[in-house]
């Protein structure tokens, strides 16, 4: 019984601190071109408001261009990453009484260490206009969060599993962005055959 206390302790307030650090009520409305970019990334995830919501908040005008939209979205992931990083090596790991649960927060922490490094990388190759590598650390990004969702029990509530949705998000978005700002062009078939990529 004090198990499950202590653990709905953990997930109220991590849950508190993700919502806390979604700006929601500075959002701005967006001009009819910015809106026309944003519906066209966030038709493309799992959750259309939400992702509306997340972008216009991070917005500081009406009117955003897709290289300003990619920019803000990657360094919201990254500070997000960063955020959850803090709060499973400060609060969810040393507050853990559970073995099981000890054991997702370790795995989920070495992972989301990942993501934050791979974040800092794209975005310093957005600010770079490397957008081939911005997309390649983003993309390895979203692969790292998805590891600690694996080790994540859904039939458990665990706060692992609110920071996972956001972060995801978050970063799917920016990756979204990213494919949008520059997308990938087909490679000549003898260079497919040559190097798999571009």
């Amino acid at each position: 019984m004090a198990h499950y206390m202590n653990m709905n302790l953990i997930i109220t307030s991590l849950v508190m601190i993700l919502i806390s650090h979604l700006p929601f009520s500075s959002t701005v409305n967006p001009d009819k071109p910015t809106k026309s970019i944003i519906d066209r990334i966030c038709n493309q995830t799992v959750n259309f408001n939400e992702c509306e919501l997340i972008v216009t908040s991070q917005l500081h005008s009406p009117h955003a261009n897709i290289a300003t939209i990619t920019e803000v979205m990657t360094k919201r992931a990254l500070t997000f990453a960063t955020e959850t990083v803090s709060q499973i090596q400060d609060y969810l790991l040393p507050n853990a009484t559970d073995t099981q649960d000890k054991a997702v927060f370790s795995a989920c922490e070495i992972a989301y260490k990942a993501v934050v490094s791979r974040l800092q990388s794209a975005y310093t190759s957005m600010k770079n206009s490397d957008y081939v590598a911005m997309k390649a650390q983003q993309n390895q990004a979203l692969g790292y969060i998805d590891v600690c969702v694996e080790r994540t029990n859904f039939f458990r509530r665990t706060p692992m599993v609110a920071a996972n949705y956001y972060v995801r998000l978050t970063a799917k978005i920016a990756s979204i962005a990213g494919q949008i700002l520059a997308p990938t062009r087909p490679c000549p078939l003898e260079q497919n055959i040559i190097l798999y990529f571009c």
